[in-house]
C-alpha cells in the first residue's frame, strides 16, 4: 500500500499547495478522484488487454463497452471516496508523509512519476486502438 499511498500524497499535495485554503476539502476531492480515474484506467487497461490480446474477442457493442467503463469508473471512485474520504484515510496518509517531504530533494521528480502512473494506461489503451483494432 506504500507506492500507492505516495502516490496519492504526491497528488493531493500538489493541489493542497495550489489552493488557497489550508486543509481545503476540495484538494482532497481532487486527488481522491484523480487517483480514483487512474485506478479506473490501469483495470481497463487490464480488462482490454486479456480480451484483445488473449481471448482475441471484444466487445460486441459500443454502448456496452461504454456502459462498462462508466460502471468501473463509479464503483472505483465510490470505494476510493469511502477509503480516502469518509475513512479519511486520506488524511493520515497526509501526516504520514509531510514530515518527509519537507527533507525530500526530489519533490519534482516523484511527482512526475506520479502523474506518468496516472497517464500510461491511457497511453496503452490507446495504443492498444491503434495496433489492434477493433474490425480489423
Amino acid at each position: 500500500m506504500k507506492p500507492i499511498e505516495y502516490l496519492y500524497f504526491n497528488i493531493y499535495n500538489h493541489f493542497y499547495q495550489r489552493s488557497y485554503h489550508p486543509r481545503d476539502f476540495y484538494a482532497r476531492i481532487q486527488a481522491m478522484y484523480l487517483v480514483a480515474l487512474s485506478a479506473g484506467g490501469w483495470i481497463l487497461l487490464m480488462e482490454a488487454a486479456y480480451l484483445r490480446i488473449i481471448s482475441h474477442s471484444w466487445f460486441s457493442s459500443r454502448p456496452g463497452a461504454t456502459l462498462f467503463a462508466a460502471t468501473v469508473y463509479t464503483l472505483t471512485a465510490l470505494i476510493f471516496h469511502h477509503i480516502f474520504i469518509v475513512n479519511e484515510r486520506d488524511l493520515k496518509i497526509l501526516g504520514k508523509y509531510e514530515a518527509q517531504w519537507d527533507r525530500n530533494p526530489k519533490k519534482k521528480r516523484d511527482l512526475i512519476i506520479s502523474v506518468f502512473i496516472i497517464v500510461v494506461p491511457y497511453l496503452f489503451l490507446v495504443s492498444l486502438a491503434i495496433f489492434f483494432p477493433r474490425h480489423a
